[in-house]
């Protein structure tokens, strides 16, 4: 199994500018770990949340309220995911947290959109090409018209 192009890069973009993240998954704990070794982003994380950590999982919201509780209770409101599924979309919106969509995962845009996403790219490298857009105008009208 190979990472999506650009994945890395995106992990390091996000630190780079600051930003904190932990992996929130409905996977395994032992698989969660291979693909953070496999992506090298141990360094770029604070950790992780598997379905191993949560009583239910997606479109529950436990995996993300998990997550927020790793970051320090930060707010929903002030915490931002990535999915590529109408499931981490819905957890998340249930947690009170927006999502950002990737396509590569299967689901198709019309259903993403249609589950909450507030953009949508094609995969990790299409984000990362985005990054400063998404960043300087975030929510603003032209990124919530791009969805």
């Amino acid at each position: 199994m190979r990472p999506f192009p650009k994945a890395r890069e995106l992990f390091q973009r996000i630190r780079d500018d600051n930003k904190r993240i932990v992996l929130a998954t409905s996977g395994k704990k032992a698989d969660t770990k291979y693909y953070v070794d496999l992506l090298k982003i141990d360094n770029l994380i604070e950790g992780y949340v598997s379905g191993d950590d949560a009583d239910s999982s997606k479109p529950a919201p436990d995996i993300f309220t998990a997550s927020l509780k790793k970051l320090g209770g930060i707010s929903p409101a002030d915490a931002v995911t990535v999915g590529d599924t109408r499931f981490d979309i819905e957890a998340a919106r249930k947690a009170g947290m927006k999502t950002i969509a990737f396509l590569c995962g299967g689901t198709s845009g019309a259903v993403l959109r249609e589950a909450g996403a507030i953009t949508i790219y094609s995969d990790p490298a299409d984000f990362l090409a985005h990054y400063d857009e998404l960043i300087n105008g975030f929510m603003s009208e032209s990124i919530r018209r791009r969805i």
